[in-house]
Protein backbone atom coordinates (compact mmCIF):
# COMPACT_ATOMS: atom_id res chain seq x y z
CA UNK A 1 0.00 0.00 0.00
CA UNK A 2 1.07 3.71 -0.86
CA UNK A 3 -0.37 6.73 1.53
CA UNK A 4 0.12 10.48 0.69
CA UNK A 5 0.78 11.90 4.04
CA UNK A 6 0.65 15.71 5.14
CA UNK A 7 2.82 16.81 6.72
CA UNK A 8 4.30 20.67 7.83
CA UNK A 9 7.83 22.30 6.99
CA UNK A 10 9.35 25.32 7.53
CA UNK A 11 9.43 27.36 5.07
CA UNK A 12 11.62 30.31 6.70
CA UNK A 13 12.99 30.93 10.79
CA UNK A 14 10.29 32.51 12.38
CA UNK A 15 10.74 35.89 13.83
CA UNK A 16 8.50 36.50 17.15
CA UNK A 17 5.33 34.04 17.31
CA UNK A 18 5.07 32.08 14.31
CA UNK A 19 2.40 32.37 11.42
CA UNK A 20 1.46 30.42 8.89
CA UNK A 21 3.61 31.94 5.87
CA UNK A 22 6.75 30.77 8.20
CA UNK A 23 5.27 26.80 7.11
CA UNK A 24 4.63 24.99 4.14
CA UNK A 25 2.68 21.85 3.96
CA UNK A 26 4.07 18.87 1.11
CA UNK A 27 2.34 16.01 0.11
CA UNK A 28 4.97 13.08 0.31
CA UNK A 29 4.13 9.63 -0.64
CA UNK A 30 4.87 6.64 2.37
CA UNK A 31 5.12 3.44 0.51
CA UNK A 32 4.77 0.30 2.38
CA UNK A 33 7.10 -0.79 5.43
CA UNK A 34 9.87 -2.52 4.96
CA UNK A 35 11.39 -4.59 7.98
CA UNK A 36 11.31 -3.41 11.28
CA UNK A 37 9.48 -0.12 9.70
CA UNK A 38 5.59 0.80 10.69
CA UNK A 39 3.25 2.89 8.61
CA UNK A 40 1.45 4.75 10.98
CA UNK A 41 -2.06 6.94 10.80
CA UNK A 42 -1.57 9.53 13.15
CA UNK A 43 -4.61 10.47 15.64
CA UNK A 44 -2.52 13.58 17.88
CA UNK A 45 0.21 15.33 17.89
CA UNK A 46 1.59 17.57 20.54
CA UNK A 47 2.73 21.25 20.45
CA UNK A 48 4.70 22.54 22.87
CA UNK A 49 6.69 25.30 23.60
CA UNK A 50 9.88 24.14 23.07
CA UNK A 51 8.97 23.62 19.26
CA UNK A 52 9.40 27.73 18.95
CA UNK A 53 13.37 26.99 20.21
CA UNK A 54 13.78 24.12 17.81
CA UNK A 55 12.47 26.68 14.76
CA UNK A 56 15.11 29.03 15.44
CA UNK A 57 18.00 29.51 12.70
CA UNK A 58 20.58 26.99 13.73
CA UNK A 59 17.94 24.85 15.48
CA UNK A 60 17.50 21.14 15.12
CA UNK A 61 14.70 21.83 12.82
CA UNK A 62 16.00 22.94 9.32
CA UNK A 63 14.24 24.33 6.67
CA UNK A 64 11.82 22.43 4.17
CA UNK A 65 12.55 19.57 6.28
CA UNK A 66 10.18 17.30 9.09
CA UNK A 67 9.41 18.79 12.22
CA UNK A 68 9.03 16.53 15.57
CA UNK A 69 6.92 15.98 18.27
CA UNK A 70 5.18 13.84 20.51
CA UNK A 71 2.34 11.69 18.39
CA UNK A 72 -0.06 8.59 18.79
CA UNK A 73 -0.56 7.02 15.75
CA UNK A 74 -2.53 3.89 14.68
CA UNK A 75 -0.78 0.95 12.71
CA UNK A 76 -2.24 0.90 8.97
CA UNK A 77 0.54 -1.83 8.08
CA UNK A 78 3.58 -3.54 9.89
CA UNK A 79 7.22 -4.63 9.13
CA UNK A 80 7.51 -5.81 12.78
CA UNK A 81 6.67 -9.11 13.75
CA UNK A 82 5.42 -8.19 17.08
CA UNK A 83 3.34 -5.52 15.98
CA UNK A 84 -0.24 -5.59 14.16
CA UNK A 85 -2.43 -3.70 11.97
CA UNK A 86 -4.64 -1.77 14.62
CA UNK A 87 -1.75 -1.16 17.33
CA UNK A 88 -1.21 2.09 18.39
CA UNK A 89 1.99 3.44 18.77
CA UNK A 90 3.65 6.22 20.16
CA UNK A 91 6.60 8.11 18.16
CA UNK A 92 8.06 11.65 17.23
CA UNK A 93 6.87 12.11 13.88
CA UNK A 94 4.38 15.08 14.61
CA UNK A 95 2.87 17.97 12.28
CA UNK A 96 2.01 14.86 9.78
CA UNK A 97 -1.06 12.64 9.11
CA UNK A 98 0.91 10.00 8.52
CA UNK A 99 4.47 8.59 9.21
CA UNK A 100 7.07 5.53 8.38
CA UNK A 101 8.37 5.09 11.60
CA UNK A 102 11.63 2.69 13.19
CA UNK A 103 11.56 4.18 16.51
CA UNK A 104 8.70 3.88 18.43
CA UNK A 105 6.63 2.58 21.75
CA UNK A 106 4.02 0.29 21.68
CA UNK A 107 1.29 1.70 23.62
CA UNK A 108 -1.27 -0.40 25.63
CA UNK A 109 -4.22 2.16 26.73
CA UNK A 110 -5.53 1.28 30.00
CA UNK A 111 -9.34 0.67 30.83
CA UNK A 112 -11.05 4.46 31.16
CA UNK A 113 -7.99 6.55 30.01
CA UNK A 114 -8.38 8.11 26.67
CA UNK A 115 -5.56 7.40 24.16
CA UNK A 116 -4.86 11.58 24.42
CA UNK A 117 -3.89 11.19 27.84
CA UNK A 118 -0.52 9.15 26.26
CA UNK A 119 0.53 12.46 25.24
CA UNK A 120 -0.27 14.72 28.46
CA UNK A 121 -0.92 14.05 31.81
CA UNK A 122 0.36 9.92 31.05
CA UNK A 123 2.73 11.52 28.60
CA UNK A 124 6.02 13.10 28.75
CA UNK A 125 4.40 16.25 30.04
CA UNK A 126 3.30 14.31 33.37
CA UNK A 127 6.54 12.81 33.39
CA UNK A 128 8.30 16.25 33.74
CA UNK A 129 6.39 17.27 36.39
CA UNK A 130 6.88 13.50 38.41
CA UNK A 131 10.26 14.18 38.02
CA UNK A 132 10.64 17.31 38.79
CA UNK A 133 8.55 16.73 42.08
CA UNK A 134 10.33 13.99 42.73
CA UNK A 135 13.33 13.27 41.43
CA UNK A 136 14.45 16.77 41.27
CA UNK A 137 12.75 18.13 43.81
CA UNK A 138 12.73 15.44 46.81
CA UNK A 139 8.85 16.70 47.45
CA UNK A 140 7.77 15.29 51.28
CA UNK A 141 4.16 14.86 52.23
CA UNK A 142 3.40 17.98 54.37
CA UNK A 143 5.79 20.53 52.27
CA UNK A 144 4.79 24.11 50.55
CA UNK A 145 5.17 24.20 46.59
CA UNK A 146 5.26 26.63 44.19
CA UNK A 147 4.29 26.31 40.77
CA UNK A 148 4.96 28.72 37.36
CA UNK A 149 3.27 28.28 34.28
CA UNK A 150 0.87 26.28 36.00
CA UNK A 151 -2.10 26.53 33.61
CA UNK A 152 0.31 24.64 31.00
CA UNK A 153 0.48 21.10 30.51
CA UNK A 154 3.10 20.87 32.82
CA UNK A 155 1.67 22.88 35.37
CA UNK A 156 -1.40 21.61 35.82
CA UNK A 157 -0.25 17.86 35.94
CA UNK A 158 2.26 19.06 38.56
CA UNK A 159 -0.56 20.40 40.62
CA UNK A 160 -2.39 17.00 40.72
CA UNK A 161 0.52 15.34 41.40
CA UNK A 162 1.99 17.54 44.02
CA UNK A 163 -1.60 17.06 45.78
CA UNK A 164 -1.35 13.15 45.66
CA UNK A 165 1.75 13.00 47.15
CA UNK A 166 0.10 14.65 49.94
CA UNK A 167 1.94 18.14 49.72
CA UNK A 168 0.53 20.83 52.62
CA UNK A 169 0.33 24.25 50.18
CA UNK A 170 -0.10 24.49 46.56
CA UNK A 171 1.12 27.80 44.95
CA UNK A 172 -0.16 28.35 41.27
CA UNK A 173 1.43 31.33 38.79
CA UNK A 174 -0.79 31.71 35.62
CA UNK A 175 -1.57 34.53 33.12
CA UNK A 176 -4.98 35.60 33.69
CA UNK A 177 -7.95 35.16 36.37
CA UNK A 178 -10.18 32.94 34.13
CA UNK A 179 -6.78 30.64 34.31
CA UNK A 180 -6.40 31.07 38.26
CA UNK A 181 -10.78 30.29 38.93
CA UNK A 182 -10.14 27.26 37.12
CA UNK A 183 -6.97 25.97 39.27
CA UNK A 184 -8.20 26.90 42.24
CA UNK A 185 -11.15 24.61 41.42
CA UNK A 186 -8.55 21.71 41.28
CA UNK A 187 -5.81 21.59 43.48
CA UNK A 188 -4.09 24.45 44.14
CA UNK A 189 -4.67 26.30 47.32
CA UNK A 190 -3.76 30.18 46.00
CA UNK A 191 -3.27 31.01 42.37
CA UNK A 192 -1.67 34.71 41.29
CA UNK A 193 -2.03 36.31 37.93
CA UNK A 194 1.46 37.66 37.34
CA UNK A 195 0.32 40.20 34.45
CA UNK A 196 -1.76 41.69 37.39
CA UNK A 197 -0.01 40.87 40.53
CA UNK A 198 3.47 42.22 42.46
CA UNK A 199 4.72 38.15 42.47
CA UNK A 200 7.84 39.39 44.63
CA UNK A 201 5.45 41.13 47.26
CA UNK A 202 2.64 38.29 46.48
CA UNK A 203 5.35 35.65 48.10
CA UNK A 204 6.81 37.46 50.35
CA UNK A 205 6.90 35.39 53.50
CA UNK A 206 5.63 32.36 51.80
CA UNK A 207 8.47 30.31 53.06
CA UNK A 208 8.18 27.62 50.48
CA UNK A 209 10.04 24.54 50.20
CA UNK A 210 9.79 23.64 46.59
CA UNK A 211 9.35 25.19 43.56
CA UNK A 212 8.90 23.83 40.01
CA UNK A 213 9.55 26.75 37.96
CA UNK A 214 9.09 26.92 33.92
CA UNK A 215 9.42 30.02 33.14
CA UNK A 216 12.88 32.14 33.86
CA UNK A 217 13.40 35.64 33.92
CA UNK A 218 11.03 37.75 37.00
CA UNK A 219 9.29 34.35 37.88
CA UNK A 220 12.68 32.35 38.68
CA UNK A 221 13.61 35.43 40.84
CA UNK A 222 9.82 35.35 42.42
CA UNK A 223 10.71 31.72 42.95
CA UNK A 224 13.97 32.35 44.33
CA UNK A 225 12.07 35.55 46.94
CA UNK A 226 9.54 32.74 47.81
CA UNK A 227 12.29 29.86 48.73
CA UNK A 228 12.36 28.71 52.10
CA UNK A 229 15.38 30.79 54.13
CA UNK A 230 17.48 28.21 54.31
CA UNK A 231 17.20 24.90 52.33
CA UNK A 232 14.56 25.97 49.46
CA UNK A 233 14.96 23.38 46.53
CA UNK A 234 13.88 24.79 42.83
CA UNK A 235 13.48 22.42 40.04
CA UNK A 236 14.18 24.51 36.63
CA UNK A 237 12.87 22.97 33.64
CA UNK A 238 11.93 25.05 31.03
CA UNK A 239 12.38 29.08 29.88
CA UNK A 240 8.79 30.29 28.25
CA UNK A 241 9.55 33.39 29.06
CA UNK A 242 12.14 33.65 26.26
CA UNK A 243 10.97 31.08 23.66
CA UNK A 244 9.52 33.88 21.11
CA UNK A 245 12.51 35.71 21.08
CA UNK A 246 15.48 34.45 21.65
CA UNK A 247 18.06 36.75 20.51
CA UNK A 248 16.55 39.17 23.30
CA UNK A 249 15.81 36.95 26.62
CA UNK A 250 15.12 38.37 29.47
CA UNK A 251 17.68 39.74 32.27
CA UNK A 252 18.85 37.61 35.25
CA UNK A 253 16.66 37.74 37.94
CA UNK A 254 18.15 40.74 40.19
CA UNK A 255 17.97 38.55 43.41
CA UNK A 256 20.12 35.59 41.59
CA UNK A 257 22.64 35.66 44.45
CA UNK A 258 19.96 34.76 47.21
CA UNK A 259 20.49 31.44 45.80
CA UNK A 260 23.63 31.59 47.71
CA UNK A 261 22.87 33.57 50.90
CA UNK A 262 19.43 31.85 51.42
CA UNK A 263 21.14 28.08 50.71
CA UNK A 264 18.86 27.59 47.77
CA UNK A 265 19.40 24.31 45.85
CA UNK A 266 18.42 25.41 42.27
CA UNK A 267 18.60 22.14 39.61
CA UNK A 268 17.83 22.51 35.99
CA UNK A 269 16.95 18.76 34.35
CA UNK A 270 15.65 17.18 30.74
CA UNK A 271 12.96 14.80 31.31
CA UNK A 272 14.85 12.58 28.84
CA UNK A 273 17.58 11.37 31.42
CA UNK A 274 14.91 9.99 33.44
CA UNK A 275 12.86 7.40 31.07
CA UNK A 276 13.24 4.74 34.11
CA UNK A 277 10.64 6.90 35.70
CA UNK A 278 8.28 7.05 33.07
CA UNK A 279 6.75 2.92 34.67
CA UNK A 280 6.51 4.13 38.15
CA UNK A 281 4.66 7.57 37.56
CA UNK A 282 2.50 5.15 35.13
CA UNK A 283 1.37 3.03 38.09
CA UNK A 284 1.16 5.78 40.53
CA UNK A 285 -0.90 8.47 38.18
CA UNK A 286 -3.23 5.15 36.08
CA UNK A 287 -5.29 4.45 39.07
CA UNK A 288 -6.18 8.25 40.34
CA UNK A 289 -7.32 9.01 36.29
CA UNK A 290 -9.53 6.04 36.37
CA UNK A 291 -10.96 6.78 39.44
CA UNK A 292 -11.51 10.27 38.36
CA UNK A 293 -9.49 11.64 40.87
CA UNK A 294 -7.32 13.69 38.72
CA UNK A 295 -8.79 14.07 35.06
CA UNK A 296 -7.30 14.85 31.88
CA UNK A 297 -7.21 18.35 31.39
CA UNK A 298 -6.51 19.15 27.49
CA UNK A 299 -7.03 21.44 25.13
CA UNK A 300 -7.46 19.99 21.83
CA UNK A 301 -7.34 21.75 18.11
CA UNK A 302 -9.69 19.98 15.71
CA UNK A 303 -7.80 19.19 12.54
CA UNK A 304 -4.22 19.34 10.59
CA UNK A 305 -4.83 22.61 9.05
CA UNK A 306 -5.34 24.38 12.02
CA UNK A 307 -1.84 23.24 13.85
CA UNK A 308 0.06 26.48 13.55
CA UNK A 309 -2.92 28.60 15.72
CA UNK A 310 -2.72 25.44 18.06
CA UNK A 311 1.01 26.42 18.51
CA UNK A 312 0.69 29.95 18.75
CA UNK A 313 -2.04 28.88 21.39
CA UNK A 314 0.51 27.34 23.62
CA UNK A 315 3.62 30.15 22.90
CA UNK A 316 0.39 33.29 24.15
CA UNK A 317 -0.63 30.60 26.94
CA UNK A 318 -4.36 30.13 25.78
CA UNK A 319 -4.33 26.38 26.68
CA UNK A 320 -5.22 25.05 29.79
CA UNK A 321 -3.37 21.83 30.24
CA UNK A 322 -2.22 19.76 27.48
CA UNK A 323 -2.28 21.46 23.70
CA UNK A 324 -3.56 19.17 21.12
CA UNK A 325 -4.42 18.71 17.47
CA UNK A 326 -6.37 15.88 17.09
CA UNK A 327 -6.50 14.24 13.15
CA UNK A 328 -9.81 11.86 14.13
CA UNK A 329 -11.97 15.10 13.44
CA UNK A 330 -12.78 16.28 10.00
Amino acid sequence: MTITARRYQLRRHPVGLPVDADFEIVEVALPAPGTDELLVENLYFSVDPYHREAMEAGGPWPLHAPMEGRTVGRVLASGVDTIRPDDLVFHRQAYSTHALVTDYRPLSIAEGVPISAYLGILGGTGLTAWVGLTTIGGLQAGESVLITAAGGAVGTAAGHIARALRADRIIGVTGSDAKAKLLLDGPFDEVFNYRTTDLFQALTGKAVELSLEGVGGDQLGAAIQAAKDPGGRIAWVGAVAQYNDLANPPAAPRNLFDIVDKQIRLEGYLVKDHMDQREPYERFMTPLIQSGVVPVQETITVGFDNAVAALRGVLTGENVGKQLVDLTQG
